[in-house]
């Protein structure tokens, strides 16, 4: 039966053909195994077309922190809409002050919330497109090539489509001691309206301190486990109105808003983060905007399309399934070319009978060679034993 449940035209063959025969000898045997291989691979064909069309219901079902997606999603975005001018003006409403503004060589502006010690909102713009800027910024297993605070990252475990729990260990900045934090990750590509009112697509990636007990904190080790509010990349393509603010030359330019706010626990000076918001950041963003100058441009994201494609793990059932209906393939395929040969040239009767004594005189060597193995030991000791007990005896008659 096929995975429909309806009965393949093969297995209506096979059943038409013992039919009109009586009985399945009447099929050569070749033929036989020719036919259960067809119905052997067409099942296997709808086991592979199943696994296709179900990955989505995996990759998609809901986990435990679908819900606190959404609404790290929606904080973000509250965060990072334009409540004032990318130069770091603010209005006597707006929540953040103006930190420092690097014109050259690339725009980077950084503000600081009124309320929060370490809570900045960094605006930037990058000389690429949004997809190639956003697969650089949102994977983390790439972020130590662009963020001098960052020591270390892994990935712990995937929750699905675009999230995930991940590990980022940061380094120490004297005279303070290094921090780590458990993160929930979500990626996401969405619409958004721009300056204008029009909308624009645009690729978030937002995250958000968890406590998992697979990564214990490691206070013994002199690290301090600190918590991210909310962090995270709003990636754009950067308008006209844009490109005429900041002077950018040329069609390849989008805005990055990122967000940085946390708790780093533990004794921190004033002169260390007002290190970080004045220098390290504009430091580790100046170097993220020079490497994606190089690398080519991607309009769309690798990480968003990822999302939609077959995921590893169906992939590689389907190609496990694959290799096993290929061996089975083949298996058949000498096993028919075998009883082909087999019928085709039989040898002789005096051929076969020395064949047969061959076999007889092999049967008997193998028994032969099995006592010896077996036997010689306790041969040997008994002449040995014999021949001392003779020694002894004519000692003693002397």
């Amino acid at each position: 039966m096929g995975a429909s449940g309806k009965p393949l035209k093969t297995e209506a063959l096979l059943q038409t053909q013992v039919a009109q025969t009586g009985t399945c000898e009447a099929l050569q045997q070749p033929q036989k195994a020719q036919i259960q291989g067809a119905i052997e691979d067409k099942a296997a064909e709808n086991d592979n077309e199943n696994d296709s069309e179900n990955w989505r219901t995996e990759e998609d079902a809901p986990h435990r922190y679908t819900a606190k997606c959404a609404e790290l999603e929606s904080a973000f975005l509250q965060l990072a809409s334009p409540q004032d001018s990318d130069d770091g003006a603010c209005d006597s409403s707006s929540p953040w002050t103006p930190l420092v503004t690097v014109n050259k060589p690339y725009p980077i502006t950084v503000q600081g919330h009124v309320s929060k010690p370490f809570c900045f909102r960094i605006t930037f713009f990058a000389p690429t497109v949004p997809g190639t800027a956003f697969d650089l910024l949102a994977d983390i297993l790439r972020r130590p090539e662009w963020d001098e605070l960052t020591e270390s990252t892994r990935i712990i475990e995937k929750l699905g489509q675009g999230d995930s729990i991940h590990y980022l260990k940061a380094k120490a900045i004297w005279p303070t001691a290094a921090r780590d934090s458990v993160l929930i990750s979500h990626i996401t590509a969405l619409e958004i309206p721009d300056a204008s009112g029009k909308s624009t697509r645009a690729f978030l990636n937002v995250s958000q301190s968890t406590v998992d007990e697979r990564v214990p904190e490691r206070d013994a080790e002199g690290i301090v486990r600190m918590e991210a509010g909310i962090a995270g990349q709003l990636v754009t393509r950067a308008t006209d109105e844009d490109k005429a603010q900041h002077g950018l030359e040329g069609e390849q330019w989008c805005r990055v808003v990122q967000i940085a706010d946390g708790d780093l626990k533990g004794w921190i000076p004033k002169s260390v983060i007002k290190f970080i918001a004045t220098q390290a950041l504009p430091r580790s963003l100046t170097k993220v905007c020079k490497q994606l100058s190089l690398l080519p441009p991607s309009p769309d994201s690798q990480l968003v399309r990822q999302m939609s494609e077959i995921p590893p793990s169906a992939r590689a059932r389907a190609e496990t399934s694959n290799l096993k209906t290929q061996a089975q393939t083949q298996t058949r395929a000498l096993s028919a070319a075998s009883s082909s040969a087999a019928v085709a040239k039989r040898p002789p009767h005096a051929e076969l009978r020395k064949v047969m004594t061959e076999n007889r005189r092999g049967k008997w060597l193998a028994w032969l060679k099995l006592a010896m193995r077996y036997a010689a030991p306790s041969i040997i000791a008994a002449i040995t034993s014999l021949v001392i007990n003779l020694i002894i005896h004519r000692r003693l008659k002397r």
